[in-house]
């Protein structure tokens, strides 16, 4: 019997293993956003949302908006993102990308439908790194927005532990 099949079964295991663990480790390098209306959603928070609503990319990583028509929108709220950092406007259009090339916290909410909780939150880079981490911030949200950031915080310190 050859052992040429045992060798060639090491190899492709070896390989597996290699490029597997490189390949589980590879961070998040951009992320699609989609804006949801879910009428029959359980909760006023989930009623109007972001989808994912957290998210953690590298520096450099890129997110895409998507559905910013009618009367979705994508701002960032003003104080809660990096000092410095152009705001994000974005509305009638059914795709925008932005490459995030700041470290720190960016809070964005939709114009019309924050007040029903329609917040997400972006982490850029490692939390050692951020310019604006959140015992930084004065400004704070009220109403259901706020309600929301708190949950989103808490995901934060889940996903990304101080």
């Amino acid at each position: 019997m050859s052992m040429f099949p045992v060798r060639m079964a090491t190899s492709v295991l070896v390989s597996f293993l290699l490029f597997g663990t490189a390949f589980a480790q590879t961070e998040i390098k951009s992320q699609d956003i989609d804006q949801i209306t879910d009428p029959a959603a359980e909760t006023v928070l989930d009623m109007f949302r972001f989808e994912p609503d957290f998210v953690a990319l590298p520096l450099g990583g890129r997110v895409t908006f998507n559905n910013s028509r009618g009367q979705h929108t994508v701002h960032s709220v003003k104080g809660l993102i990096p000092e410095g950092v152009e705001a994000i406007s974005i509305a009638n259009t059914a795709s925008e990308t932005r490459t995030m090339d700041v470290p720190g916290l960016y809070v964005l909410s939709c114009k019309v439908h924050g007040r029903y909780g329609m917040v997400m939150l972006i982490a850029v880079g490692e939390r050692g790194t951020w310019k604006n981490p959140p015992d930084s911030w004065t400004k704070k949200m009220s109403g259901r927005g706020g309600e929301k950031l708190d949950l989103l915080l808490t995901k934060l310190d889940e996903t990304m532990p101080r």
